[in-house]
């Protein structure tokens, strides 16, 4: 099973604890992958030296810096399930290019991803590698038994459509 995170590594994106989880399930002998896909952020270097360093580098943990769109769009559709840990959030594209894709999504139970997400995610809650690596766990046999939620389907508003809401609310 492999898990992609999309977005640029910053402490507020959640990787830390993401790394955390997939350490957790690897010491289990969970047969998962996790893909990272981000440039470099703000206050990244711990992580990035973690990542870079760890004994799954390159076997079950994979992080890419730059991937063109075609690259993208090849991970997601290669993907079992998007994870979204991020402690706070604006808006979460990935959610949407993951609905757009059909991918299953498994999001820190914020409000901008239930707003973008709503019924069409599973949600977990905790700081913990510990809490992330059960959700983790849960997620895989509901999916397992076809009851996990799936993202196809999800509505989303084009870019278009988008600027037209924010356009009436300004009138």
């Amino acid at each position: 099973t492999s898990f992609l995170s999309v977005g640029t590594l910053e402490p507020r994106k959640g990787y830390l604890q993401t790394l955390q989880a997939f350490e957790c399930l690897w010491d289990q002998g969970v047969d998962v992958n996790w893909v990272l896909v981000g440039k470099f952020g703000w206050k990244a270097s711990a992580l990035t030296s973690a990542i870079q360093k760890h004994p799954m580098f390159n076997q079950k943990l994979f992080w890419e810096s730059k991937v063109s769109d075609e690259y993208l769009e090849c991970l997601y559709q290669q993907a079992d399930c998007l994870i979204a840990a991020s402690e706070g959030e604006g808006f979460g594209l990935p959610l949407i290019e993951a609905g757009q894709k059909g991918l299953p999504i498994l999001a820190r139970d914020l409000t901008v991803f239930k707003e973008v997400a709503t019924d069409f995610a599973s949600y977990f809650n905790g700081l913990t590698g510990h809490e992330l690596a059960q959700a983790i766990l849960e997620w895989m046999a509901l999916n397992q038994q076809g009851k996990a939620p799936q993202s196809v389907n999800m509505p989303f508003l084009s870019w278009q459509q988008s600027t037209e809401q924010l356009l009436l609310l300004l009138e």
